[in-house]
């Protein structure tokens, strides 16, 4: 998906010059259309892709009623609209109809603003059915930092309404802290803000004065003296790690592994990993579960086989473990970030979930109706009733673990 998008991209940044200057509908016929097009969407089919779209809650403006440039439906209820604006047009406060027309329809969750060059997406994380007035994600294709790895979460196959606003929430409130912690911490040649000296001084047995300007005033230089130690300690402890990973001696090439040799130290390395909260609590269920990935995972002949491993800079044999968090129960391959498939066993709805692009993992799921809607942490998922489920998508877990292996051998 997001390399069929990077070629849209190109295609349309070189129709840029053509374009200027032939006004709106020159900009939506080839700019808009065929992003939306790379998105999975069928712009020939009305029922799908709208244009004008003359919603129940159209006024009329200067005699005629006002249209939507473009909705996108399902099931003949819209979802997204889209409103176009002439690719030499700034799209700064033009947000307001589109806020119009979002506000007034319930069904639609994602709002978009474009020129065919910028896009801005908006949804309602503050009020519901409120559009916010500042989108969550803005992406400029003629921009080298383009943004536009976030679109296929937009597209046909994975946007759910159910969803776009947990996932709106988490990309626009991620990039204002980043944010937020970027100014309070790379101070350059400024002193540190008020906010965050007063935020320091009134912490748990730090200052027991009273802390006013004058004591603000005072602690400027040591609180920047604080933050500069503390990065530089950081960046010291991040490069001796890259340093001793380097210098780490090869080890021999294992002739024969299996699974049953490394076993107790890679099931020891999970328990350590989940004994860190205390409230989290392992249970027979959740190692029921994993018995039974583990199942399928000799079953398909697995046990034995090897992965790169970038820090050793070598292949290694093959091992599986757990991770136990409080969103999930990750079953992974010899590292965490290795997971292929992670489930919520003591749900009240218990779901299954893959390591998979959509487009891979739907056509592997043959109940349909168990599909459930998009979630950050494993993307595609599926009900399940009981851990002995697993073995109904027995094809999805092997598919999972063949595209983990696949992806770090990519890497050798």
């Amino acid at each position: 998906m997001l390399d069929k998008i990077r070629k849209t991209v190109e295609q349309i940044c070189e129709r840029i010059d053509a374009v200027k200057g032939r006004g709106e509908e020159a900009t939506k016929q080839a700019l808009v259309y065929p992003m939306l097009e790379a998105l999975g969407y069928n712009i020939w089919l009305p029922t799908e892709v709208c244009p004008e779209y003359e919603a129940d809650f159209a006024i009329k403006k200067n005699g005629q009623k006002e249209k939507v440039d473009i909705a996108i439906l399902k099931d003949n209820i819209p979802q997204i609209f889209v409103e176009v604006k002439s690719i030499d047009v700034n799209l700064d406060g033009h947000e307001g109809q589109l806020a119009r027309y979002f506000n007034s329809c319930n069904s639609v969750t994602l709002g978009i603003l474009t020129n065919g060059i910028e896009w801005r997406f908006f949804t309602d994380t503050i009020t519901e059915n409120v559009m916010d007035s500042k989108p969550f994600h803005i992406a400029k294709l003629d921009n080298t930092d383009n943004g536009i790895e976030v679109l296929p979460k937009f597209s046909k196959t994975q946007f759910s309404p159910t969803s776009i606003n947990e996932y709106a929430t988490e990309l626009l409130y991620t990039a204002k802290i980043a944010e937020f912690l970027k100014s309070e911490i790379d101070l350059k040649d400024q002193s540190p803000s008020e906010y965050l000296i007063r935020w320091v001084l009134k912490s748990p047995n730090m200052f027991d004065g009273i802390v006013n300007a004058n004591t603000v005033e005072r602690f400027k230089g040591i609180t920047k003296s604080a933050l500069s130690r503390v990065i530089r300690q950081i960046v010291r402890r991040s490069i001796s790690a890259m340093d001793d990973e380097v210098s780490k001696p090869e080890e021999p090439q294992q002739t024969k592994p299996t699974l049953s040799e490394n076993a107790v130290n890679i099931e020891q390395e999970a328990k350590d990993n989940n004994s860190t909260n205390p409230n989290i609590i392992t249970t027979e269920r959740e190692l029921k579960f994993f018995d039974n990935i583990k199942k399928i995972f000799e079953e398909a002949g697995y046990a034995g086989k090897f992965i790169y491993e970038p820090g050793k800079r070598q292949n290694v044999p093959i091992e599986l473990a757990y991770k136990d968090t409080t969103a999930y129960f990750g079953v992974y391959l010899n590292k965490p970030a290795w997971w292929f498939v992670r489930g919520y066993i003591e749900n009240k709805t218990p779901w299954l979930g893959f390591n998979l692009p959509t487009e891979i993992a739907e056509p592997l799921i043959s109940d349909k109706s168990s599909i459930l809607p998009f979630n950050t942490f494993p993307g595609v998922r599926v009900a399940i009733n009981s851990v002995d489920d697993v073995f109904k998508f027995k094809n999805l877990v092997v598919a999972s673990i063949e595209a983990t292996i696949k992806q770090r051998n990519t890497e050798n």
